[in-house]
């Protein structure tokens, strides 16, 4: 069974949805669904990634027997056979697991997670404070950002959100999504919500997909609204889920301001 959640709909895109996919179209969660294989939730307020994902886990919990979720952007593509199918069986193996990830491979070839933890100062203060002038490829290497090199599998601090299982129960015992974010930061406070009920964030590497980061966000957002949003959902993150004070809160806001500022000189 498929669940769209149609964020920002209208007329026009929940008939295209509907039509081209043979789908029941879902205005109320809690109304009792017809029977189809595919339901397309129409949204007109745009909830973001969280909100959304929260909405379609409720209109399954509902009404529907689950066992796992699968929580896909709209961006993907599979490069590889029977990656669902693979992960699942990996993960009903792993009873202390409650997410699990595949290879996710940007447009450049280059892998997208896992990712380590990284503290707030080192994030939002050292890394757009200090390296404005630094290429990208620099940055990363310095930040431990680099994913280049194939991650071991195994249990890991965050994986890419783009992609990923969880299990259905585990889902709905943490709590699902932090609905106080918005485009950025839901996979890891996800990571952070499981492992307060025990349950890790696990990478499997054998399976992957094709990511096309960014290319529906950029279609929304230039590249300076983009990292305000960003900080806006991470700055709650680690203030909330890790104890950050409103004070390094607040010199984060500048650095990121401060680096906005100097690329758009170093481009004019």
């Amino acid at each position: 069974m498929f669940v769209i959640v149609n964020n920002g709909a209208t007329n026009e895109s929940d008939n295209a949805l509907i039509n081209n996919l043979n789908a029941a179209l879902v205005t109320d969660i809690h109304n009792k669904p017809v029977e189809s294989a595919c339901y397309v939730i129409s949204q007109y307020d745009n909830l973001g990634f969280a909100k959304g994902n929260n909405l379609g886990a409720e209109f399954c919990l509902t009404h529907f027997k689950i066992n796992h979720f699968l929580i896909s952007n709209n961006d993907i593509r599979f490069i590889d056979n029977d990656v669902v199918e693979k992960l699942i069986a990996k993960i009903d193996i792993l009873p202390d697991v409650g997410l699990i990830g595949p290879r996710v491979k940007g447009l450049d070839g280059k892998n997208q997670s896992p990712e380590p933890y990284s503290s707030f100062w080192k994030r939002y203060i050292w890394m757009y404070w200090l390296t404005p002038f630094l290429t990208s490829d620099t940055k990363k290497r310095i930040f431990n950002l680099d994913y280049s090199q194939e991650a071991l599998e195994g249990e890991h601090y965050k994986i890419m959100g783009s992609f990923f299982i969880v299990k259905a129960d585990d889902f709905k015992n943490c709590g699902m999504m932090d609905p106080n974010t918005f485009l950025y930061g839901e996979e890891v406070i996800l990571s952070d919500r499981l492992k307060a009920i025990h349950k890790n964030t696990y990478y499997y590497p054998h399976v992957a997909i094709l990511h096309e980061h960014g290319q529906t966000i950029s279609k929304h957002y230039n590249s300076a609204k983009s990292m305000k949003l960003q900080f806006s959902s991470e700055s709650y993150y680690y203030r909330k889920y890790h104890g950050v004070t409103l004070f390094s809160i607040f010199l984060g806001r500048l650095s990121v301001n401060f680096y906005i500022k100097i690329k758009s000189q170093l481009h004019q």
